[in-house]
């Protein structure tokens, strides 16, 4: 009886025994599971990780304006959008509000894309007043702009200035810098200074192999 008794009691320890490792299996099991990156992925939003295609628009043609700003200035661009060229016919300047003067002026040749118009009040001139620049001409390399300098009723058209190439406006050193390059190597940089309402060139320096 007692010996039936014993491997009763053996029998019994052994099936707990049994079920303990099972039950650490299976939590072993999950943890690894949860910790697999294959749990963490939903099957059915695969698709969500496929790059979206997206779909570029060409801007319709037509007529459209850009307005430029300046303390009392404004300066309104008409441009025509055509053929997936752009170029602008008309600018109309207002000041305090109210309209001062309209020209009927265009690019040298159109461009690619709006952004090339580009019209920025400046004191061109240092003579304390405010001067307005626009795009002429955009190369691979460098741009022309026309300048209108105000003299306190209209803005006047200064020729040829349009013939500096990439000119900027150094108002620290009251110059006008032009800087370019001709080709992978060839280096331009030509600078000019205001005498007597004309532009004088002062400065000119030519680097690389090609000169």
């Amino acid at each position: 009886m007692k010996f039936s008794i014993a491997i009763m009691l053996l029998l019994l320890i052994f099936s707990c025994s049994q079920k303990d490792q099972n039950s650490t299996s299976k939590k072993d099991s999950t943890i690894v599971a949860i910790d697999s990156v294959a749990v963490n992925i939903d099957s059915s939003k695969i698709e969500n990780f496929k790059h979206e295609e997206v779909e570029y628009e060409e801007p319709k043609d037509g007529f459209y304006s850009k307005d430029y700003l300046e303390k009392h200035f404004k300066a309104k661009v008409y441009y025509q959008r055509k053929n997936g060229e752009v170029s602008y016919y008309k600018i109309v300047i207002f000041k305090n509000k109210k309209q001062i003067q309209t020209f009927k002026i265009a690019p040298e040749a159109p461009f690619y894309n709006d952004d090339y118009i580009n019209l920025t009040f400046e004191d061109a001139n240092f003579d304390g007043k405010i001067d307005f620049l626009i795009t002429k001409f955009v190369g691979m390399n460098f741009d022309e702009k026309y300048l209108y300098l105000y003299n306190d009723k209209i803005f006047i058209k200064k020729k040829n200035f349009d013939k500096i190439i990439s000119p900027t406006v150094d108002t620290k050193n009251k110059q006008i810098v032009s800087e370019y390059h001709v080709g992978p190597t060839e280096y331009h940089r030509e600078i000019y200074k205001w005498k007597k309402g004309k532009l004088i060139q002062i400065y000119s320096q030519v680097e690389g192999e090609d000169y």
